[in-house]
């Protein structure tokens, strides 16, 4: 068993992985997390649907207003598109429909159905997903190095531009982080309540997208390997996990049937279309995906991707040893081999529809702040063995890289209007129901990318 990292956990007796005070501070650490996370990721928060992949905000406030205007009891709390000028409606089958109905139940409490409601519903989600994550470092390395991932988080730009997206990815990715960390601390301390949690995290991302049952999978995968292999006898997590990915999934089932058939018809036909694209290569694939990886987590995240996999792949060497010398390092690894498997199959299954999505690694994002919350440590316990002007300034360029990188994309992607976004969210407003807090104003976007063609 590895040793114990030198910076006391989050959880046990010292805590707080601070000097005397480090109560006040860390709630200080937190707070800024959480403010300069809020201030990040509602850049443009009352701007109308127009940037890239900002099309999908309008679709789900058209299914949301559905849900309003309408009533639960007409839509079947089911997506549902809803053509006022003909009365016809039809349903959308592709995915579960809690997306929508939290965009719904906003936009009732509120009294608003603009945009910046919508974002707000989202973004709430996301930086649950930014301090659950912090959560689960903490699990195996201390306090501060816990809120350092926290930050890079908030930082990288598959985080900060599309962790405030309207679509299932922020809401999914919560609920699979209540499962990723339920998993680990029950595989900690094997106390009841965490497999309750589980349970939740399954079954509510369950009801929010597909990819959640990815990780469900890869997690029950390993622990049938365990009790095959007689490594394991805890046939209560296994238990959760399969009964729980089962129950939701056919719920999610029984809910598309119930909605109607056109939804089961839908969601047949999306599964069964040949997703490859005529000139597709695995080449091109391969070199597309790589390079969203760099664009969207930075080069540091990349390689600390590529080393913690290779790293797993090779566990007896010194490098492997190094690396994972943490707290608790078999269910580190255990965690970022499931996790990273689901994000990879969830890529493979679409290959085309990740390449024309750079949102479709969103759940990579455990594993890439992992990685680099691991690099970083080995790193610093590089420097105190060696302190050598080199080392100290690869320490600068992994911060700097970061920083510049994840500055550059984000506002890259908030100075780029698209036009395929503002014709698309024309289009769902000419056809469907219109946002009263918007109506009259249909023409102005349009109005607007025009001007900057």
């Amino acid at each position: 068993m590895n040793q114990r990292d030198p910076e006391p956990s989050v959880y046990g007796e010292h805590s707080q992985g601070f000097p005397h005070g480090g109560k006040r501070l860390r709630l200080l650490l937190r707070l800024t997390l959480a403010l300069c996370c809020f201030a990040i990721l509602s850049i443009g928060l009352s701007r109308d649907w127009q940037l890239r992949n900002e099309d999908n905000g309008a679709m789900h406030t058209t299914l949301a207003l559905s849900h309003v205007e309408l009533g639960l009891a007409q839509t079947r709390a089911h997506d549902l598109f809803f053509n006022p000028h003909t009365g016809q409606a039809s349903r959308y089958g592709h995915h579960p429909p809690a997306t929508a109905l939290a965009v719904a139940a906003a936009f009732a409490l509120t009294g608003s159905d603009s945009p910046a409601v919508a974002r707000l519903t989202v973004i709430v989600f996301h930086l649950g997903s930014v301090f659950l994550l912090t959560m689960l470092l903490g699990e195996f390395f201390g306090a501060r190095r816990a809120l350092l991932g926290g930050f890079v988080m908030a930082t990288v730009p598959m985080s900060a531009y599309f962790g405030r997206m309207v679509n299932y990815e922020p809401l999914c990715l919560f609920a699979i982080l209540v499962q990723l960390h339920a998993y680990v601390r029950f595989k900690r301390t094997g106390q009841s309540r965490d497999l309750i949690w589980l349970a939740v995290g399954i079954v509510v991302g369950g009801f929010i997208d597909w990819p959640s049952f990815f990780f469900t999978a890869t997690l029950a995968s390993g622990e049938i390997t365990d009790v095959v292999r007689r490594r394991s006898s805890a046939f209560r997590l296994l238990a959760v996990l399969v009964i729980s990915g089962t129950s939701a999934f056919v719920f999610d089932l029984w809910h598309l049937w119930y909605a109607g058939a056109d939804t089961i018809t839908a969601l047949v036909g999306v599964a069964s279309t040949n997703h490859w694209q005529p000139d597709f290569t695995v080449t091109r694939f391969l070199g597309g995906q790589i390079d969203t990886f760099r664009r969207y987590f930075t080069e540091i995240g990349l390689i600390s991707v590529l080393l913690v996999g290779g790293c797993l792949a090779r566990p007896r060497t010194q490098l492997s040893r190094n690396l994972f010398d943490v707290e608790h390092a078999d269910v580190l690894k255990r965690m970022l081999l499931g996790a990273g498997a689901a994000a990879g199959l969830y890529v493979l299954t679409a290959p085309s529809w990740a390449m024309a999505h750079q949102y479709w690694q969103f759940y990579f994002l455990p594993v890439a702040v992992t990685s680099i919350a691991l690099l970083w440590a080995l790193l610093q316990r590089a420097i105190v063995a060696h302190p050598t002007w080199l080392l100290r300034g690869l320490r600068v360029v992994c911060i700097l890289n970061v920083l510049i990188g994840s500055a550059y994309w984000v506002y890259f992607r908030h100075s780029r209007v698209e036009a395929y976004a503002v014709e698309a969210t024309a289009g769902f407003r000419s056809t469907f129901l219109t946002p009263r807090s918007l109506q009259g104003e249909r023409g102005a976007t349009e109005r607007d990318v025009h001007g900057q063609r």
